[in-house]
């Protein structure tokens, strides 16, 4: 079997012109189709960076077990008229493949995607060979990700800072505007305030004082009222006991809350980062979650944990499932799965393909862990 390393000429259909600006990271897979009789599956990650000229500057990586990893500096242009992005590779950076293999020109065929908060890629591809040799057809899904497998390109973190700038003076503009005029304003007409008033205040100081003789003796008719006060005090007696009665029905409330039991985080969770992958909310009780290796097996062990429970333990990731059942309910409404890696496997970092299966509905996340970060998922149960 050759194992290829695809060099990519993009073509992705967006949703509106200009509107979508896929500057970030992409991770998914492609399946390679041989023939029809059999499925090869690829890692697949695109950093693209999208600039103000439409021009594109892209590094993709591909990778399946040792057999094979490359990595190419790509160029493109987005065509906002027609909605469409080309993305050629131009260079070879990285490329370890096996014997009697060609690296390969890959075509791909895009949808741009959201759902929530998950932005996706998805279409077909075909290929040749640098001789122009059929290389076979395929499919490919990609999902945005604020992280990387390997690392974020300084030129995606470089557009991604500037369209923030962009953002920000737009909204801030007006308010500085506003701003710088009015403290314009107010320092020249407090100094003048603050130097001549003092005295003017002084003398409205001494009037002020003899008005107020005029007005203790409308008071001293006060006298029968502070008499009338004293006798209250002796009626505020009763409310320390109306006070303790509340306290004592907190306390009787105080009990049922240990239902909920925290458990005391694991060494392994706090020594290294741990990153949120995705939050799943189901109205179903009972939902079952499937681990798989993501390509062919390589040696990658894991360990899962539940709200901090070890519940999978250093287990080999294999193309048969490590598979467990999980309950929800109002009082144990969420529960929060982090995957440790336990090695890296043959070729780094310790990626597995998650499927969720709550009713009727599936969820499939790849999750990627390494010796300094844990990868988290949360499934939140909400009744309906």
């Amino acid at each position: 079997m050759r194992y290829k390393f695809m060099l990519l000429y993009f073509l992705l259909f967006a949703i509106s012109a200009g509107a979508q600006n896929v500057t970030g990271i992409w991770k998914g897979y492609f399946v390679q189709s041989n023939f029809g009789f059999s499925e090869d599956r690829y890692r697949f990650e695109v950093q693209i960076a999208q600039l103000a000229n439409d021009a594109l500057n892209s590094v993709t990586y591909s990778y399946k077990t040792t057999v094979f990893y490359g990595k190419a500096e790509a160029k493109g242009i987005n065509t906002t008229k027609t909605n469409n992005i080309i993305l050629n590779e131009i260079k070879l950076v990285d490329l370890k493949i096996a014997d009697k293999s060609d690296p390969c020109l890959m075509t791909c065929y895009l949808q741009y995607d959201k759902m929530g908060d998950m932005e996706t890629l998805t279409g077909t591809y075909s290929s040749r060979t640098l001789k122009n040799a059929d290389c076979g057809t395929g499919k490919i899904y990609l999902e945005k990700s604020p992280t990387s497998d390997f690392y974020k390109e300084d030129f995606v973190t470089k557009r991604e800072n500037e369209l923030k700038k962009k953002d920000k003076p737009k909204t801030s503009l007006p308010e500085n505007r506003l701003a710088a005029k009015k403290p314009a304003i107010k320092p020249g007409a407090e100094a003048n305030v603050i130097r001549q008033p003092p005295v003017q205040k002084k003398e409205t100081a001494k009037i002020v004082a003899p008005k107020k003789p005029v007005i203790k003796p409308k008071t001293a008719a006060a006298p029968a009222p502070k008499v009338e006060n004293k006798t209250p005090e002796p009626k505020t007696v009763p409310p320390p006991q109306t006070v303790t009665v509340p306290k004592k029905e907190e306390v009787a409330k105080i009990p049922p809350p240990p239902v909920v039991k925290s458990l005391p985080k694991p060494e392994i969770l706090k020594s290294r980062n741990n990153e949120l992958v995705k939050t799943i909310t189901t109205t179903v009780k009972e939902f079952k979650i499937d681990l798989y290796d993501n390509g062919e097996i390589d040696g990658d062990r894991i360990s899962v944990y539940r709200n901090n429970e070890l519940i999978v333990s250093n287990k080999l990731l294999t193309d048969k499932p490590i598979s467990f059942t999980i309950k929800a309910d109002e009082n144990s409404p969420v529960h929060e799965f982090v995957m440790v890696a336990e090695n890296l496997g043959s070729i780094p970092p310790n990626t597995a393909l998650m499927i969720i299966t709550a009713g009727e509905k599936r969820y499939e996340l790849f999750v990627t862990s390494t010796e300094q970060k844990n990868a988290v998922v949360r499934i939140q149960y909400k009744p309906e």
